[in-house]
C-alpha cells in the first residue's frame, strides 16, 4: 500500500492494472502514458516547464482519476518553436482532436489509437505510439532523408551511468521536468475549464494557491520521505 492511507487496496479491484485509475496509487491515463507518448514531443520540441495548464475534462471523484482528459498546456518558446509560446494538447480515452483540424492534415490516413501529431509552419508529422514516423505532405516530403538513429539499450545505459561511463537518455534533468508536465496535467483536473498558471521555481500556482494540496501529499507513517512529506 505504501504511502497511501490504509484501507485502500483492494485485492481484484485495484490489481492487476486498474490501479493506474484510483488517486491514492495511480496517476491516470496521462500519468500512466504520458512518459511514454509525451516522451518524442518533449524531447523533439526541447520543452521545459510549461506557463500553463487547463483540463477541459471532469474531475477526478472521491476514488479515481477521471476518464476521457483533454487537457492543453501552453509552453515558452524553444530552439524548435515560432513565436514566443505554443501550444500542445493532449487528449485519451475517447477523446480525440477535431476532424475540423485532422483531416486536412491526414487526409486519409486514420488517426492511430496511440500517438503524436506535430502541426509544424511547413507540414506535419504524425508519430504512432511505437511505431515509423509519418511526414506530411507525403508527396512532398517523400524523398526526404531520414536521420539514422543508434541502437541504445537503456538497460546498459543504466549500468554504464552506475559505473561512471555517460549518463542514459532519460536522465533526471530531462525525465525530472518531462514527470513535472505529465503530472501538472493530473493537477488540472481537479479545476476543470481553469487556466492555472505554473511557477517552477517556486512549485507553485500563482492563481491557484488551493491547487498546493495536489503537489505534495502526506505520506503514511514509516514511509515518509525527506524534503517529500
Amino acid at each position: 500500500m505504501g504511502i497511501a492511507k490504509p484501507p485502500s487496496f483492494i485485492s481484484g479491484y485495484d490489481h492487476p492494472g486498474n490501479w493506474r485509475k484510483r488517486l491514492d496509487f495511480g496517476t491516470g491515463t496521462f500519468g500512466d502514458m504520458g512518459c511514454h507518448i509525451f516522451d518524442p514531443v518533449f524531447k523533439a520540441l526541447e520543452l521545459t516547464a510549461p506557463l500553463t495548464v487547463k483540463s477541459l475534462g471532469s474531475a477526478p471523484n472521491a476514488s479515481n482519476w477521471a476518464n476521457d482528459a483533454v487537457v492543453e498546456f501552453t509552453y515558452p518558446e524553444t530552439p524548435q518553436s515560432v513565436g514566443p509560446t505554443f501550444p500542445i494538447t493532449w487528449y485519451d480515452g475517447d477523446k480525440r482532436p477535431a476532424k475540423e483540424v485532422t483531416d486536412p492534415i491526414l487526409g486519409n490516413i486514420p488517426l492511430p489509437d496511440q500517438g503524436s501529431l506535430f502541426i509544424g509552419t511547413k507540414g506535419a508529422m504524425l508519430l504512432p505510439h511505437v511505431s515509423m514516423p509519418v511526414l506530411l505532405p507525403e508527396a512532398q516530403y517523400k524523398d526526404y532523408a531520414r536521420p539514422k538513429v543508434t541502437d541504445n539499450n537503456h538497460w546498459h545505459q543504466f549500468v554504464d551511468a552506475v559505473r561512471g561511463e555517460g549518463q542514459t537518455s532519460a536522465h533526471f534533468g530531462y525525465s525530472g521536468p518531462l514527470t513535472e508536465s505529465v503530472l501538472l496535467g493530473g493537477v488540472a483536473t481537479y479545476f476543470p475549464n481553469e487556466k492555472l498558471e505554473w511557477d517552477a521555481a517556486g512549485l507553485k500556482f500563482k492563481n491557484k494557491p488551493e491547487a498546493a494540496q495536489h503537489i505534495r501529499r502526506e505520506y503514511r507513517k514509516g514511509w515518509e520521505v525527506k524534503g517529500l512529506s
